[in-house]
């Protein structure tokens, strides 16, 4: 039974290039790994590799994808929702969709891993007197 998700540094640059800071990005990497192993968790209980194959196909490429969110918030802008700027009758402005750099996983994210949608469960209903104390 496999308890822990990695993704590696090249596994991440072959998706979106060397990383400036692979010291930062690798603790990224972990972290991202363990959300997504608690949303697993939390949808399925305890990780069995091989239990969800959409899961499983789909871990590393969603890590590196959320990592990659955190990490392109330009150094200058951390923290800033907007920016605009203007120059005579020209105004040119831009809006951040992760100004703190967080790790979040969004729907499609959750949708690419199997743990997303409706749940269909039952109860068996007691028969008899005889379970009855």
């Amino acid at each position: 039974m496999a308890t822990d998700l990695t993704v590696t540094l090249e596994e991440y640059a072959a998706r979106y290039g060397t990383p400036p800071d692979p010291e930062r990005l690798s603790a990224l990497l972990s972290d991202a790994c363990d959300m997504l192993l608690t949303a697993y968790e939390g949808r399925w209980g305890c990780y069995v590799e091989g239990a969800h194959p959409a899961f499983d196909r789909g871990y590393k490429a969603v890590a590196c994808a959320v990592v990659s969110r955190a990490v392109n918030v330009p150094d200058c802008f951390a923290g800033a929702t907007q920016y605009s700027q203007t120059a005579g009758s020209y105004n040119a402005s831009i809006t951040f969709a992760n100004p703190t750099a967080d790790l979040w996983l969004g729907r499609s994210d959750l949708k690419r891993l199997g743990l997303a949608g409706t749940r269909i469960g039952s109860i068996a209903p007691m028969i008899g007197d005889e379970d009855r104390a």
